[in-house]
């Protein structure tokens, strides 16, 4: 197709595979005894196909938004869940490549270019979000990977929460800052629920490593 990136077979992905292993992971922890040989081959089978799919950098591609902020928290998300600890090598690169990303305000941002080239776009929301290149979305979805891999504590996390909070607006909302959702390589989509969605996800997520106490 010259419209479509990638469609004339479907593929397997992160984002889904992701979602599959932590539902595994989850009902295990609830119903241990339940096909409990069935579910542990399943999850050693979902970690190694997500290893598979993580680039040399340590980033993982995201199929359906802008997009290796994103699809790297899908890939740490899924390690996680299925016992991979914050000294594992894949977690290790993982959250090695969002630090490197990460803007000097603090902040992280990528747009539509990511996708269709597949390779970072640096600077990349430097016409929808900052001077720098930074956004909220993209902000709140690398947080959210460095703290599920034991990150909570770094000064990169400190810094992308701030950012966080000082753009958020009087009234509670943060400002639209362009097209953060895709599929099919080439389609952006605009979804205007996501720039209050995930950094509030990735405030909470903090607060919830910081043991629920207050913190401005």
């Amino acid at each position: 197709s010259e419209v479509f990136g990638d469609i004339m077979i479907d593929y397997s992905y992160v984002e889904c595979s992701m979602a599959s292993l932590t539902a595994l992971a989850e009902f295990s922890e609830r119903y241990p005894k339940h096909r409990r040989g069935e579910v542990e081959v399943a999850l050693k089978r979902g970690q190694r196909f997500m290893r598979s799919l993580q680039r040399p950098d340590g980033s993982w591609y995201g199929s359906w938004a802008c997009c290796f902020c994103y699809g790297t928290w899908f890939g740490v998300e899924g390690l996680v869940s299925c016992g991979a600890g914050p000294s594992d090598s894949a977690v290790v690169k993982a959250c090695d490549f969002l630090k490197s990303k990460q803007a000097d305000n603090g902040g992280w941002g990528e747009d539509f270019r990511s996708c269709y080239n597949k390779s970072y776009a640096e600077s990349g929301a430097e016409r929808y979000g900052d001077s720098q290149g930074a956004c909220v979305v993209n902000t709140a979805w690398a947080l959210l990977a460095l703290i599920k891999g034991g990150q909570g504590a770094s000064p990169e996390v400190e810094r992308g929460v701030k950012y966080l909070m000082d753009r958020q607006l009087p009234n509670g909302d943060w400002r639209q800052e362009g097209i953060s959702g895709v599929f099919n390589r080439s389609c952006g989509i605009m979804y205007t629920a996501y720039r209050n969605v995930f950094p509030m996800w990735a405030l909470g997520r903090y607060r919830e490593f910081q043991g629920g106490k207050e913190w401005n």
